[in-house]
This record gives structure tokens, C-alpha cells and sequence, in this order.
């Protein structure tokens, strides 16, 4: 029988057989059930997407695909996290709360409104914003082991393909914290904004975790940053509650400190092997 070329709807990945040699054809969820791929996106899938984070943590304390695999992956969270809390503790923190004691050129009716809580805004947002892709571009990398293993908890004891280039993925998260940090002044405007200011800036927040940590299972399969985008928009409710879960699960003590990283790859890798890839 000849075999031909095609990308595997279920997997994505790209095989040259009469069926998809990396997957069988056949999807898992993470608690070990069979599921169906979702073509279309809706409002509901919001909460299918937050409740993705919930499983992947309960995933990689009981899997048996992650024992001995989260030593790196947690230490590197660990100590890319607490570097990040020393530099917003030392630096930006106290920026901020002196910028709120001065007065401004313009706009100093806005700044003496936000006297009190001000610089509380400003930390937050440039958590949702800088904080994700700072602790991708050092820890993320070491992530890889957990991607694999979520993949053959999904897809069976199957043959990968080897991860892409690390060279090619760290453009990709360069140029994706370089557009944010070109974003950042504006966002420290926006979540000053009575009334839409703080919702608007927690909705940009969980578009930049959900662009961020969607890197590790999209890379391998060819997908840059600009495809990444769109095909994220393809399925936006479910990515936006993955990413707003994850959010809020940086600011879960412990949890932030020793797996965030780890669950947002866990979470994501099993969300895109979810979504229809064509």
C-alpha cells in the first residue's frame, strides 16, 4: 500500500503512513479518558479551559508519566520565580510607589485618585504582562520533559518526533517579550482607567499567559509565533480560560513557587492536542 504525507488531525504532527505513526489516531484527556477533539470554539469552553490547569496539577502529582521528570522542571521555576519577586521587590515596587508620590505633568488628577492603590496596579499588570514571558524564556526550556510526557499520557506510548530548534524557539519568545515590554507603558495607563481599566487588563493578561505557555506544544509542530497567534484566536474561549487559570494560579502561594511553570506546559500541551488543527 502506498503510503502518502499528511498532517494527523488528532496529533498534528506530520507522518508519512497510511495512519498517523505518533499517535494511532486516538486522544486521551488527562484523567485517562477518551475525548473528542473540538472543531468549534464557544463562550462555554471558558470554563473547559480554566478547569484544564485544575486537572494538569492533579496530572503531574499522580501520573505515572511524570515520575522522575519534575526535579528540573520545579527547581528552575523555583529559582526563576523567586529571582523575578527579588526584582519586582527591589526595583519596580518601589519605582512605582515613588511615582505615585510625585506629581505628574498630566494627568495628576488620575494619579492623586490612585494615591493609595496605585502602585499595587502597576505590579499586578506588569505581572500579567512581563511576568509569564520572563519566567518562559529561562525556565521554559527546561519544560520539554513534561511536554513529552503529557503527549504520551494523551497519546499513547507512541513515537514523537524530536523538539524542534531551541535556537528557533528562543526568537520566537524574545521577540514575543520585546512586543510586550513595547506594550507595557500602555497597559500601566489602561489598568488606571475607571471602571473597564482593571477588567480589560486581567482579559490582556490571560491572552498573553495563553500566547505564552500554548509555545511548548505548538513549537514542535512548525507553528512560529504569528501562526501561533492565529490559531489561538481559532480557539480563543478555551485559551483565554486556560489562561486566566493560570494567572490566578500565580498567585497561589506554593503553587506559583514550585509549579506553575510545569502545570501552564501541562495544561496547554493537553488543551491544543484538544483543539482541531485544520
Amino acid at each position: 500500500m502506498t503510503s502518502i504525507v499528511f498532517d494527523c488531525p488528532i496529533c498534528g504532527y506530520r507522518s508519512r503512513a497510511t495512519a498517523c505513526l505518533h499517535c494511532g489516531g486516538s486522544l486521551r484527556g488527562l484523567d485517562g479518558r477518551d475525548v473528542l477533539v473540538v472543531a468549534t470554539d464557544r463562550p462555554w469552553h471558558l470554563w473547559h479551559g480554566a478547569r484544564e490547569v485544575k486537572r494538569a496539577l492533579f496530572a503531574m502529582l499522580h501520573g505515572h508519566e511524570f515520575i522522575g521528570r519534575l526535579r528540573l522542571p520545579v527547581l528552575a521555576n523555583a529559582v526563576v520565580l523567586l529571582a523575578l519577586v527579588a526584582a519586582f521587590a527591589t526595583w519596580l515596587v518601589p519605582a512605582f510607589e515613588a511615582a505615585f508620590t510625585s506629581e505628574w505633568w498630566v494627568l495628576d488628577g488620575l494619579r492623586r485618585s490612585h494615591a493609595q492603590s496605585g502602585s499595587a496596579y502597576w505590579t499586578c499588570t506588569t505581572w500579567l504582562l512581563l511576568g509569564p514571558p520572563l519566567l518562559d524564556l529561562v525556565a521554559g526550556p527546561l519544560q520539554e520533559p513534561l511536554r513529552e510526557a503529557t503527549e504520551r499520557r494523551l497519546l499513547g506510548d507512541w513515537r514523537l518526533p524530536p523538539p524542534s530548534s531551541g535556537a528557533l524557539r528562543l526568537r520566537d519568545r524574545a521577540t514575543l517579550l520585546t512586543a510586550l515590554l513595547l506594550l507595557w507603558p500602555a497597559c500601566l495607563g489602561l489598568v488606571l482607567v475607571p471602571w473597564v481599566g482593571v477588567p480589560l487588563t486581567a482579559a490582556i493578561g490571560a491572552a498573553v499567559a495563553a500566547v505564552v505557555w500554548f509555545e511548548p506544544p505548538m513549537a514542535p509542530r512548525g507553528f512560529g509565533l504569528v501562526d501561533r497567534v492565529h490559531r489561538l484566536w481559532q480557539h480563543r474561549w478555551w485559551c483565554l480560560g486556560t489562561g486566566a487559570a493560570l494567572q490566578v494560579a500565580a498567585a497561589v502561594p506554593f503553587v506559583n513557587l514550585l509549579a506553575l511553570a510545569p502545570i501552564a506546559t501541562i495544561a496547554a500541551t493537553a488543551s491544543w492536542l484538544r483543539f482541531a488543527k485544520f
